[in-house]
């Protein structure tokens, strides 16, 4: 082989080891992004309503701009606007407490003369936490008798109405059952955390009530409400759409690393009824959503995820976001 040849078997093993090293290069700049970079999928407005589908600091940055100095900020303190403490508290209900001299004390160490009240002056502010407490009610009916009918040899008794208890044949009012489920749903707090919290309030109250609380409830009272939004939700004209994996523990039939799918429908940003549903599925067939939005003839908005094409009658609408993500990563 020349030498002329040599040079050019070089160079071009030079030219793919340098393609080799910028593809690498890249890989590590999409990684360190995706590990370290923002996650958020929110994008800038634009004018007449338009949204940007890319970030503007990505294409709208001057690269004329001067380069930022850096100062070193001494003695920094978070800035407080007047009336902000105020404000923080405004809704919140307030109770004036008056400290004053006890009558012993109301004379002039002078003249011995009696002080009287000329003012009073604002000091301070403090937030008081009420801890909670428990009572039992115990439900009484009166009973009514016709003394006259009753002297005619024809008793005529009436007992008083009874309000409607929230599960039959139990002690559970609607606030304990509401606060049980707050606290677990809403505040992630374990039914067998808050056998605890119940018993440091005086009450033996096991996670296993609790547990029938909740289902006996649901069945009762939010099942039907659910259907209800339901039957709301399918005559909306836009809906979204979406799933995401879930791990169920304990699930008859089927193990702990199986996965599962929480599929939730919503209605859109102007929808007549703000209305959003969880629904639990074992999987991730198209035949879920499209059993659950029989009926529904308007728009939807989801990813491109083909178990969505199994549903009749309706308007797909794809997401730009899935669509910008594309382009980001290219």
């Amino acid at each position: 082989m020349s030498a002329a040849d040599q040079v050019k078997v070089l160079e071009k093993r030079i030219g793919e080891l340098e393609l080799e090293n910028k593809r690498l290069h890249e890989s590590v700049e999409y990684l360190t992004r995706k590990l370290f970079g923002r996650s958020t999928e929110k994008t800038s407005s634009l004018s007449l309503g338009q949204m940007s589908l890319f970030d503007e600091a990505e294409t709208q940055a001057d690269p004329l701009a001067p380069e930022p100095d850096l100062k070193q900020v001494e003695g920094y303190q978070r800035k407080k606007f007047k009336g902000q403490r105020m404000e923080l508290l405004k809704d919140i209900p307030h109770d004036k407490r008056l400290c004053t001299l006890v009558v012993e004390d109301r004379c002039c160490e002078a003249c011995n003369t009696t002080l009287v009240s000329v003012g009073e002056e604002f000091v301070r502010t403090e937030i008081e936490f009420i801890p909670a407490k428990v009572r039992a009610i115990d439900y009484y009916r009166e009973t009514f008798e016709c003394r006259t009918c009753r002297k005619n040899g024809e008793p005529y008794i009436e007992k008083s109405p009874m309000p409607y208890p929230v599960i039959q044949h139990s002690m559970a009012s609607p606030s304990t059952v509401a606060w049980v489920m707050h606290q677990k749903f809403v505040n992630a707090l374990p039914l067998y955390r808050q056998e605890k919290e119940w018993r440091t309030l005086g009450v033996i109250l096991s996670r296993a009530t609790m547990a029938n609380w909740i289902l006996a409830a649901s069945r009762d009272w939010l099942v039907p409400l659910v259907e209800r939004m339901h039957q709301k939700l399918l005559q909306e004209n836009y809906l979204h759409a979406d799933e995401t994996t879930i791990q169920v523990m304990n699930e008859k039939g089927r193990k702990n690393t199986t996965a599962s799918y929480m599929w939730v429908y919503s209605s859109g940003q102007h929808g007549k009824h703000p209305i959003r549903i969880f629904e639990y599925q074992p999987g991730r067939s198209g035949k879920y959503p499209q059993e659950f939005l029989k009926g529904f003839k308007g728009y939807l908005h989801s990813d491109a995820y083909s178990g969505y094409k199994k549903i009749t009658g309706i308007k797909r609408c794809l997401c730009w976001t899935h669509l910008r993500r594309k382009f980001v990563d290219a």
